[in-house]
């Protein structure tokens, strides 16, 4: 008897010890990364909503989980999402509806929009293609405050070329506001200054699909949003390939909301691997007959340096850009309750 109570003890001892190292192991592998804090107070969003306001939000998730070995290891390149950083960020924003896109994991991405929610029902749907690099579209909202009408809806007319995503789409209905409805569009249009054309595809085949779903909806309420990149081609600038998506989408009725940071991504820029990234405007909010209260908002690293120059020194690594993504988070909030 007293041989069995001493070998139940140590089984016991065995399974705790296995039980700690296991969480221990399970903690690093979900926050490892760089030192760097994952983003302040202040660089997550300005506090909670203003009153009779809903807020939104997106962000490009880079490829989550990404894992890169350092591309250029004296200069401390290596990019590493690091899931609590993620968490912290995504809590930080306090919006009700989001959309993301990049989600190479599927499975394991909502359990850590949940732990950000703070205890709200968070509910999401991706889309069902990811394109070539399995970088799926998802949309998520608050299930206390919004109601699912229809969706997830699958725009598959966007891929114009082989391995390109196809847009993702939902119609909300608040359980609060009786007179606020919506459909969200989230968007991952195609990259590189040689596919402008590609792009500007994507956006008359968008805008033609906005048309016929606002009046097969009764409804123009229509958000649209996500990572256009607008990044120019050969012989045109980014800000001119972004007046023309504009002229565009106002045909559909469609303005896009101004970004009161000025940037929504960082990338090494034409200088290469010195250590010096330079900022960018390629995730824009389009809006059509909803009450905006304001500009865009970019957040993280975007407000931290006011767009200006992000400098990476081992050691001294970016926080969220490596840690989180090199795109910031975009807020905006809409007015309820008003005619």
């Amino acid at each position: 008897m007293k041989r069995s109570k001493i070998f139940v003890a140590m089984v016991v001892v065995v399974i705790v010890g296995v039980v700690v190292v296991a969480l221990t192991v399970r903690g690093r592998l979900r926050c490892g990364g760089f030192a760097g804090p994952g983003g302040t107070r202040a660089e997550r969003a300005a506090g909670p909503p203003v009153d009779g306001a809903v807020r939104f939000a997106r962000l490009d998730l880079r490829s989550y989980p990404l894992d890169e070995r350092p591309q250029t290891a004296d200069l401390g390149y290596s990019r590493r999402t690091n899931i609590c950083d993620m968490q912290d960020a995504l809590a930080g924003l306090d919006a009700q509806v989001l959309g993301f896109v990049e989600v190479c994991d599927t499975r394991r991405f909502p359990p850590i929009l949940r732990r950000a929610g703070g205890g709200r029902p968070m509910r999401i749907l991706f889309s069902r293609g990811g394109g070539r690099g399995g970088q799926h579209l998802a949309i998520a909202w608050d299930g206390d405050a919004f109601e699912l009408v229809e969706g997830p809806i699958e725009i598959d007319s966007v891929v114009v070329k082989p391995g390109l995503r196809p847009a993702l789409a939902v119609r909300l209905k608040s359980k609060t506001e009786p007179d606020l409805d919506f459909t969200m569009v989230e968007v991952h249009l195609d990259s590189g200054r040689e596919d402008l054309e590609h792009r500007l595809e994507q956006i008359r085949i968008l805008g033609e699909w906005i048309g016929e779903w606002v009046v097969r909806s009764g409804d123009r309420d229509l958000i649209l949003q996500g990572d256009f990149n607008t990044m120019g081609g050969h012989r045109v600038s980014p800000a001119a390939e972004l007046r023309r998506v504009d002229e565009i989408l106002a045909g559909a009725g469609l303005q896009r909301l101004d970004n009161a940071t000025g940037c929504s991504q960082y990338w090494e820029g034409p200088g290469g691997a010195d250590g010096v990234f330079q900022s960018s405007l390629l995730d824009h909010v389009f809006v059509g007959g909803l009450d905006v209260t304001g500009p865009a908002r970019s957040w993280l690293q975007c407000e931290r340096l006011q767009c200006g120059d992000l400098v990476s020194r081992p050691g001294e690594e970016d926080g969220t850009f490596f840690d989180v993504s090199d795109h910031c988070p975009v807020t905006f909030e809409v007015g309820v309750g008003e005619e």
